[in-house]
Formats: structure tokens, sequence, C-alpha cells
């Protein structure tokens, strides 16, 4: 076809591409509304679109059948500035498609122009004009260096004697699963960052990034040797996990990826809606839920630990009960004096120190003839049994194993200790637990986002984040698995995992939107899951760490002055307060001959020797 032409000039071309079940529909793109009838009785749908600049319906297309199971066509027949513009287009508005594939006609010889617009993802076949009636026919390949080229296939032949002849010394076309079940030793670009267990890296002296250890890591490996690749790491200058922000900014490791700056991202990243639209994602190949990580719980005080078995309440009606036994004793002991006077009444402060007695297990010195002073003594002998013998054995537990202060097991103890604890929630920037709670527009999340403070809830790395828990009132909203390994690196007894997770969410690995070898990385992956070689990879990784966690839990430790301090306070107390009631005794009964002596200082003496003179002490009779 020439420039600015309106009809097809010479002979039709017919590509000799394979009609199987795969593909469905070829959709045509041509300069004249006008294609060649030949064409369309060897094809088993057309559909024909006029180029337009924008390029509105062949987008369309793609976006609405990249999803699709199944192979789409798409048949350039345009000038070849038309044709450049079309692929232009194709990498600005990242068209690439593992689901689509172009077949492009071509009067003149623009495939260099061509190449240099693809990116892995598009994949074509193009026929070059070379003669009269004849065509050479080319595919595109991704080399060793990741670079897209061409191969020769064939040659398409007309003559007005023979008709079309086609020669092709393999198809058009090659399914996906057949190119990438060999990478041929390529070197992919995977972007990471550091975030042991998951992807350990060192930094070199030179800037490059080294890969040393991680559950990712290995994974990444087993794939490359399964699939004949090596990988180079890109480093996220960043250092965020990413996504898409209100301005459409793409952010960290997903970022990179849909800028096509590198092959495939994996290190813990979370399959979310809103990244999958800028990247594809592969299918999970880990499953884990998040929780809350706190400073663990501090030991309740001490001080007091001797009262902790009983409540107050309880406390106090033991109190009623002690100070009422004595007047109830006394009250029945006057009442059988008074009618039968056969036995000697006894005071009430005697029945209620012997009532006492009886309560901290000591002997009753009172002995009764009566049966109803002795009822009343067995009933009370059998209530002070129960209330001992329940203090004395919650009192064991209480001081042996220590009581702690209310951990944070939910979003709801979050919440509450946010408000009224001063605690802050903390996230790292640009995750998909960040995601979770901003973009949520009601319920707890929702909540949570209201109370969190932008100022010190962030963390740029989980390291980080787990390093601020231990510096203060924090809780850390992470990952099960990474948060536990990272804790007992700083020390298992530091932290505290609640109870109850939430936001189930998978891993997968990061690729570029239209990735060609997303579904042979699915299938390999598939086999690895199944195998167990994830879980493997995980206890390795948890094995290199358990060692440095001692296990210095022995049972309940001896009683010492700490769980008896209370006691030795009551026990000071008596004594300040016997002192005191001394003190006062002493003042009361000294009181006549304190103001004998003031009366006295204020009378002259009766001789000079008032001063000198002694009392006279009276001698006992004789």
């Amino acid at each position: 076809m020439h420039e600015g032409a309106n009809t097809l000039t010479g002979p039709p071309l017919l590509l000799s591409v394979p009609h199987t079940s795969s593909i469905k529909t070829f959709f045509c793109v041509t300069d004249t509304g006008t294609l060649v009838e030949a064409c369309c009785q060897r094809l088993r749908e057309v559909m024909i679109f006029n180029y337009t600049q924008e390029l509105t319906e062949v987008q369309a297309v793609i976006k609405s059948y990249q999803q699709v199971k199944g192979l789409r066509n798409i048949i350039v027949v345009c000038s070849h500035l038309h044709t450049l513009h079309i692929f232009q287009q194709v990498r600005a508005r990242s068209l690439e498609s593992a689901g689509v594939y172009w077949y492009v006609v071509l009067n003149e010889d623009v495939s260099d122009g061509i190449l240099q617009t693809l990116r892995e993802g598009t994949q074509m076949s193009l026929a070059v004009r070379r003669d009269v009636g004849e065509y050479e026919l080319l595919s595109s390949y991704v080399d060793r260096s990741s670079n897209i080229k061409l191969e020769q296939v064939g040659w398409w032949k007309w003559t007005s004697s023979d008709g079309s002849k086609t020669s092709l010394c393999r198809p058009l076309y090659r399914p996906l699963s057949q190119i990438y079940s060999d990478f041929g030793g390529r070197e992919l670009r995977a972007a990471v960052a550091d975030n042991w267990p998951y992807f350990q890296v060192t930094r070199q002296p030179d800037g490059t990034l080294q890969p040393f250890s991680g559950i990712d890591y290995n994974l990444l490996s087993t794939i490359g040797g399964k699939l004949n690749f090596t990988f180079r790491l890109v480093d996220d200058i960043d250092g965020q996990w990413g996504g898409v922000l209100a301005n459409g900014t793409i952010t960290g490791m997903v970022g990179i990826v849909a800028r096509h700056e590198a092959d495939v991202a994996i290190d813990e990243i979370t399959i979310t809606g809103p990244r999958e639209v800028v990247v594809d994602f592969t299918m999970p190949y880990y499953l884990e839920s998040t929780t809350l990580v706190s400073p663990a719980p501090k030991e309740k005080n001490r001080a007091f630990a001797v009262f902790s078995p009983f409540t107050s309440q309880l406390w106090l009606l033991v109190c009623v009960a002690t100070l009422g036994m004595g007047p109830v004793l006394s009250v029945v002991s006057w009442i059988r004096e008074h009618f039968t006077e056969d036995e000697p009444h006894r005071s009430l402060q005697t029945f209620s120190f012997n009532s006492f007695r009886v309560l901290v297990v000591q002997t009753n010195l009172i002995i009764s003839q009566r049966w109803e002073l002795r009822i009343i003594f067995f009933a009370w002998y059998f209530f002070c049994f129960v209330i001992y013998a329940m203090y004395s054995g919650t009192l064991t537990a209480v001081l042996a194993l220590p009581a702690y202060e209310k951990p944070i097991d939910s979003l709801t103890d979050l919440l509450y200790a946010v408000k009224y604890m001063k605690y802050k929630p903390v996230v790292v920037l640009g995750t998909s637990n960040e995601f979770v709670f901003k973009e949520a527009k009601s319920g707890i999340y929702k909540e949570v986002w209201d109370v969190f403070d932008p100022r010190v809830g962030y963390a740029a790395t989980y390291s980080a984040g787990m390093d601020k828990v231990m510096s203060g009132k924090y809780v850390f909203l992470n990952a099960q698995l990474g948060a536990e390994i990272r804790a007992v690196i700083r020390g298992r007894k530091k932290f505290y995992f609640a109870k109850t997770s939430f936001y189930p969410q998978g891993y997968g690995i990061v690729c570029t939107s239209g990735s060609p070898f997303k579904d042979v990385l699915n299938e390999i992956l598939s086999h690895i899951s199944d195998s167990g070689l994830v879980q493997k990879f995980m206890k390795d990784e948890i094995r290199k760490v358990s060692k440095r966690e001692k296990a210095t839990e022995g049972g309940p430790g001896a009683i010492t002055i700490t769980h008896l301090q209370a006691a030795f306070f009551l026990l000071g107390f008596g004594f300040l307060l016997a002192g005191f009631t001394l003190l006062l005794e002493t003042l009361i009964h000294s009181l006549p001959a304190i103001f004998a002596m003031v009366t006295m200082w204020g009378q002259p003496p009766k001789s000079p020797f008032y001063g000198q003179l002694k009392p006279r002490k009276n001698k006992a009779p004789q």
C-alpha cells in the first residue's frame, strides 16, 4: 500500500496462520474501508477498523480481551507511517498483551523503527515487501540480552501464472508456553528491597545489590533454575512496596515494574486490586493474615499482691462478716445470761478477738456448753475454712505466676489503646496494610485510620516498624510470619502478638502488564507450592534464628520479697499504728500531770528551797 492511497494495490496478501481453536477473531486495522475479499474468505471471522490517530477502537479491543482466555489477532494493513504510529501508541499506552498477536503488512521496510518501539509482551509477525509479488515473513523474538529482534521464518510469493505460494521454516506464531519454557540463559531484572526474611540483600562497593538469603530469594532462584534464567537486582530507590497514588504516580517496586524498568518484583508483595490495574500478578504462592504487634504487657504492680486473690467487694464482705461476729455472739451470750445465768458473760472485745483468731486459722479460746453458741461457731468455722482455702490457693497461683496488664488482641482493643492509653498505630508506607485502612469508607478499618497519626505512624521498612514498637507505645500492623521472625531476632519476649488476625492477603510475583511469561510462572509456582517447597524455604529461614531464642521458661520460680512486700507493708503499718496508739494513750494518761504543772507555773514559789524539794514517798504500813 502506498502513502495516501485509498485502495489496496497489487495481489491480495494472505498470511499463513494456524486456524486453531484458540484463535477466536481477527481484527483488521486498515487505511481503507475495504479489506481484500480473499482474506475475508480465508478467515473465519474478521472485524475491520479504520485507522484513527487515537487508536480508540484498537485500544478498546485490547483492553476488552486481554483477560479473556484465548488468542486474539490483529492484522495491520496501513501505510508505514501509520503503522509506526500504531506501535508508538502501543508502547505509550502500555497496550502490551499476552493475549494479542499482531500481523503487520509493510510495503516499505520500517521494521527497524517498529523494533525500537516494541517491548516484551508485544508478539508480532511482519510481511515486508522485497519485490513485486514477493514478501519476506519475519517473527519477533527476545534474545538472551532481553532485546526484541526479528528472525526470518519464510516467504510469500505471487505470480500471475502460479498464484500465491507460502513457504515457512516454522509457524509464524508459537504458543508462549513453548517460547518461555526455556529462557535460554537470559538475565531478568528483579526489583527488590532489603526485607529479610523474604529477601535479604547487601550493597556492594560499586553500588550494586547482591542477594544473600530469604524465602523469596530461594523461590526466585528455584524458578530460574527450572526456566533457565538468572536475575539481576534492581534497587528500589524509594524503599517502598508501592502502588498507584491519587495523582497517578506509581511508586515503589510496583512502579519500577509498571514502567518496565524491571521484569519482575518479588518481595512479600501483596496482591491488591489497585496494583493489578498497572501490573500483572502471578497466582499467590503464600497466604497469611495481618496481626497487631505491641510491646509486651508490663507485669502488674506486686505491692498489694496479697490482696489480689479477692475482689474489693469480697474483701469488704469478709471484713463486715468478721466485725459482725463479735456483736452477734455478744448479744446471744447476753440473752442467755439474762434468762438462765448459768454461763459467765464474756465481753464484746473477747468475742470479736476470738472471731478474728478463727479467721486467721488460730485456736478459739472460747468454750461454750450452749448449743446456740456452738452452732454459730460451727457456721463461722466452716465459713472461715472456705475463705482461707480459696484465699491460700489463689494467692499461691497469683504469687508464683505473674499477672500482666490487659494486652491488645484486636482492632477494637487498638482503638481503646489509642484513645485512652496514648498508643499509636504504625504501618509501613506504601504497603497494602496502609491501603486497606486508608481506602476504607466505613467500619473498624476507617475508625482505625481516623485515629492514625501520619507524623509518627509511618515506618520506612518492616524492621523499622518492629524497632518502633520497642521504643515506646506503638502498635505495628504487619503480616504474621515476617513479624514473628523479626521478633525472634530482637527478643520474642519484648513483643506481644494479638490473638486475632485480620485482612488475609496473598503474595504474588509482580510482572509487567501483559507479561508474556506470567502463565509459565503460574504453572511453575503451582508445582512448587504443591511440593511444599515454599514451606521448606520458610522453615529454613526460621531455623536460622530459632537458636538465638533460648528457652527460659522453667515453671514458676521461688517466692521473693517482691511477691510478699504487701505483707511487710501491712506489718510495718501495724507497728506504726501501734506506736501512734501508744503515744496517744501516754498523752491521755499524762494530761492531769501536765495540766497541774502548767497551773503551778503561774504561782510564786512558797520558799527559796521550793525548787529543791522532792516529794516524799509514803511508806507502806508496817
